[in-house]
C-alpha cells in the first residue's frame, strides 16, 4: 500500500503544547519504519502549517482554516491512489480528513473510536470545549461553517456513522445516539469477540458511503496503555480486543483515510501510548 502521512501538529488551533506534540511523538516511536517493515511504500510526511497571518480571534474560524488545508492534503493523496494517514493533535482535526474523503470519493462515512462521543453542540455542552464537538460537526449538528470549510459539503449521514469504544458519554450524547441511527459498540461490550461484533455492526453499513474515514482517539485504549490523557476514560477494552476491532473495522468498510489523535507525550515519559499508536496504524493498514 502507498501510504502518505499527514501531520497536523495542533490541539484545536494551538501549536507546540500538550497534544499538539503528539504527532511528532508517534513518528519518533518508529511509525514510518514499522509500516515499511510491513511492506508498505510510505512517503515523506507532509506537515500542515497554519500561517500566522491567517489566524483570527475566532477559534472556529481558525479550525476551519486548518481543516481546509488537511482536506486538500487528504483529497490529493486519495486522488494519487495513496492512503492518507493523518496524525492529529486532537480530535478537532478530524473534520478535515472527513471532508477530504468526501471530496475524493463523493461522500464520507466515519468509524469513530473514542472513549467519548465528541457529539456535543453549543446547545448541549456544559463546558464549551470544542474538542467535545467534532463528530457533531461532521454529522451536521453544529458549526456548518467549520464543516463546509473542510470540504464536507453534505454532513455524514447517521447510517454511515459508528461510535466504537465509548465509556464516558454525557446524558445529552446518549439522547443524541438514541435519536439517530448511528452504529454503536461500547467499551463494555468489547470482549474476546470484539472483532466479530465490529464486523457484524459495520458490514451492513459499508455501502452507505463510498469512502470511510477511521478516526482513533488514543484515549479509547485507557490509561494503562496511554498514560496521561486529558479526559481519562472510566473503563476500556483490552488491548487485544481493541486491536481486533480496529482490524475488523478496516476490513468491513471501504476505508480511505486513517487518523490517530489526542496523545500528549508529556504525560507518558515511557512513550507507551506512542508505541500503541504505531501498532494501531499497522493493524488498521494491514
Amino acid at each position: 500500500m502507498n501510504i502518505r502521512p499527514i501531520i497536523v501538529p495542533y490541539a484545536g488551533d494551538v501549536a507546540r503544547w500538550g497534544q499538539a506534540r503528539g504527532p511528532a511523538a508517534m513518528l519518533e516511536a518508529g511509525l514510518v519504519g514499522a509500516l515499511r517493515a510491513q511492506g508498505h511504500d510510505v512517503a515523506e510526511p507532509i506537515e500542515i502549517v497554519f500561517p500566522r497571518e491567517r489566524r483570527t480571534r475566532d477559534p472556529v474560524t481558525n479550525l476551519g482554516t486548518i481543516a481546509a488545508m488537511v482536506s486538500d492534503a487528504v483529497a490529493a493523496a486519495i486522488g494519487d491512489g495513496a492512503m492518507p494517514l493523518v496524525l492529529e493533535g486532537n480530535c478537532t482535526q478530524a473534520v478535515g480528513p472527513a471532508g477530504g474523503v468526501a471530496r475524493a470519493c463523493g461522500a464520507s462515512g466515519i468509524v469513530w473510536y473514542d472513549a467519548h462521543g465528541d457529539m456535543h453542540t453549543l446547545r448541549t455542552t456544559s463546558t464549551g470545549l470544542l474538542g467535545g464537538m467534532p463528530y457533531a460537526v461532521c454529522l451536521g449538528w453544529e458549526f456548518d461553517d467549520w464543516r463546509e470549510a473542510a470540504g464536507l459539503a453534505h454532513p455524514v449521514s447517521a447510517e454511515a456513522a459508528a461510535l466504537i469504544g465509548a465509556s464516558d458519554l454525557d446524558p445529552e450524547e446518549e439522547l443524541a445516539l438514541a435519536a439517530h441511527p448511528i452504529a454503536r459498540l461500547d467499551a463494555a461490550a468489547m470482549g474476546a469477540d470484539a472483532g466479530e461484533r465490529t464486523a457484524a455492526l459495520l458490514v451492513p453499513r459499508a455501502s452507505a458511503a463510498p469512502g470511510w474515514y477511521m478516526h482513533i482517539d488514543l484515549d479509547v485504549a485507557g490509561t494503562e496503555e496511554v498514560p496521561g490523557p486529558l479526559t481519562p476514560a472510566p473503563h476500556w477494552p483490552s488491548r487485544a480486543a481493541l486491536l481486533a476491532s480496529i482490524a475488523a473495522a478496516a476490513r468491513a468498510v471501504p476505508m480511505r483515510c486513517l487518523g490517530l489523535a489526542a496523545y500528549d507525550p508529556g504525560g507518558d515519559p515511557e512513550r507507551r501510548g506512542a508505541r500503541l499508536a504505531v501498532e494501531m496504524a499497522v493493524t488498521a493498514l494491514a
